[in-house]
């Protein structure tokens, strides 16, 4: 049987579950405060673990879904990457520098530049083939594509979303921009393990990182970007809108 005071216990757990709302540790920014909003979003990414109490999942390491790096055959960087059971080290390492909108209108662009020292890592599983230039490659094992001292650019649109009478924001239009100060490529057993031509190559890869970057730019902050977009709509599923914020 359980006792007077445990049941007290169970329905005062049962009230403050229902009375849940945003935290206020840190406190709530007003809107369009962007200083307050800076620092508030360089807080939550600097949580390793993510924060269930906003819905922010794993921040470092990020864990995507496959990856999918590729380039037509009009590039001269016609390659294509698949990218499988990897995770991208070093993002709680984010300091956020620039921010707008995030007023009462939702609707209206909103804009977050983030900044990264050092470095940003995609490790785990690839199958790459296709040609740099006139070089054919090919090869599937372990990899990794690191991002050095980068400065990611994000924006979208908010789209209102009602539900039960309250007003939530939805993502759209998002954009992520990617400008590293360098990138670093490694492909493990390129060429099926034929050490000579694959280290040949990955030193091919990094001595022109900037043009080869360039030319799988769009690939590369469209698959990253899905990454974002996804962790970003989570957070604000949470709460409608304006619980985000104090007027």
């Amino acid at each position: 049987m359980l006792t007077r005071s445990f049941k007290s216990l169970l329905i005062g757990l049962l009230c403050a579950s229902l009375k849940a709302e945003f935290p206020n540790d840190p406190k709530p920014c007003n809107y369009g405060d962007t200083e307050c909003i800076k620092k508030i979003t360089s807080y939550y990414l600097s949580k390793k673990e993510g924060d269930n109490s906003i819905n922010l999942s794993q921040v470092d390491p990020l864990i995507p879904n496959k990856i999918h790096i590729n380039q037509g055959t009009d590039s001269p960087v016609n390659i294509d990457i698949v990218l499988t059971n990897n995770k991208i080290y070093g993002t709680s390492n984010a300091v956020v520098t620039k921010v707008t909108g995030f007023g009462k209108d939702l609707t209206k662009k909103h804009s977050i530049t983030i900044q990264v020292p050092g470095a940003v890592s995609l490790l785990g599983d690839y199958v790459l083939s296709g040609k740099v230039l006139i070089l054919p490659i090919q090869g599937e094992g372990k990899s990794n594509l690191t991002l050095v001292n980068t400065v990611f650019s994000i924006d979208f649109v908010g789209m209102a979303d009602e539900k039960d009478g309250e007003v939530y924001m939805k993502l759209k239009n998002f954009h992520l921009h990617v400008d590293p100060q360098s990138f670093i490529f490694h492909f493990d057993n390129l060429f099926n393990g034929d050490k000579a031509l694959g280290d040949n190559m990955n030193k091919f890869l990094n001595e022109n990182w900037k043009e080869i970057f360039n030319e799988l730019r769009a690939s590369i902050e469209k698959e990253f970007g899905a990454v974002v977009d996804k962790v970003i709509s989570q957070v604000y599923t949470k709460y409608p809108y304006a619980k985000y914020f104090n007027e």
